[in-house]
């Protein structure tokens, strides 16, 4: 069979051309309608040019459990993908995910509403995104609801359109600077962070990526959540070092010299 990797990347629109014709059965006199072929995929259906995904049952079952209104905004958004460039359409348990050279976006459909992940080269300075999460220099996540088809206006496109080149890795650096982040892109943004601890001589800090401090430099103090528990702390620069130097009793965290931690970070902006 064909790996789900090469299936065509965008829902197949009806396929005029091709109709199914009246039959009779014989048994009770009926007019039944004989089953409608799709041309491309051989895949059978009760009505002629039913909407459909070539050879990509897995979405037709996701978007069969959708509400109509959930589905109807999938398709101004996969309309757009389209239009922008070749990608693959991934469905999975709780997404649906866009991939060309790696994921760059994917959605999320609820009764009224669809979340629409993408991942630019930048920050979206728009009041409708509703959270940004920062994972490497050229990789803003950014969360945007979709109340409706009309919301897949020009900005959004263009949005899709910046996803597909960062998923292509046209704007993928590694060795990128951030520009520091503000106003309303850092009210919502989320750093997660693998960092380490380093002693200092009045106690423990935790490393920290250059493009993380480079990215919260404008507004150095953030809340680091690391379990359940929020610390206050500030991010500090040493040449090439940056450390996030937490207001806290490192002891009574029980961290040690080397140790490994998961931070996650927010500006302290309230």
């Amino acid at each position: 069979g064909t790996d789900q990797w090469d299936r065509p990347a965008g829902p197949v629109g009806p396929i005029s051309g091709t109709g199914a014709t009246d039959q009779r059965d014989r048994r009770d006199n009926r007019c039944v309608r004989a089953m409608w072929t799709c041309p491309r995929c051989g895949r059978r259906f009760a009505n002629a040019g039913q909407w459909h995904s070539c050879g990509n049952p897995e979405l037709d079952a996701l978007l069969d459990e959708a509400s109509e209104h959930a589905v109807a905004i999938y398709h101004d958004v996969a309309a757009a993908l389209r239009a922008a460039g070749d990608h693959r359409v991934h469905p999975q348990k709780t997404r649906i995910a866009f991939i060309s050279r790696m994921t760059f976006a994917s959605v999320k459909l609820a009764r009224r509403w669809v979340d629409l992940d993408l991942v630019v080269e930048g920050p979206i300075d728009d009041s409708r995104i509703r959270r940004i999460e920062l994972y490497g220099p050229t990789s803003f996540s950014h969360q945007v609801r979709l109340d409706d088809p009309s919301d897949v206006d020009r900005d959004v496109e263009a949005w899709l359109g910046r996803a597909l080149r960062r998923g292509n890795q046209e704007t993928l650096d590694a060795k990128a600077h951030v520009d520091p982040i503000v106003g309303r892109p850092l009210e919502v943004l989320h750093v997660p962070l693998r960092s380490r601890t380093i002693r200092r001589r009045d106690g423990l800090a935790l490393s920290m990526p250059r493009y993380a401090a480079e990215a919260l430099a404008a507004h150095p103090e953030v809340l680091a959540r690391i379990g359940r528990e929020r610390y206050p702390a500030v991010v500090e620069r040493h040449g090439s070092q940056s450390l996030l130097v937490l207001d806290a009793d490192t002891n009574a965290l029980g961290l040690g010299e080397g140790d490994a931690v998961d931070v996650y970070l927010t500006a302290d902006v309230a």
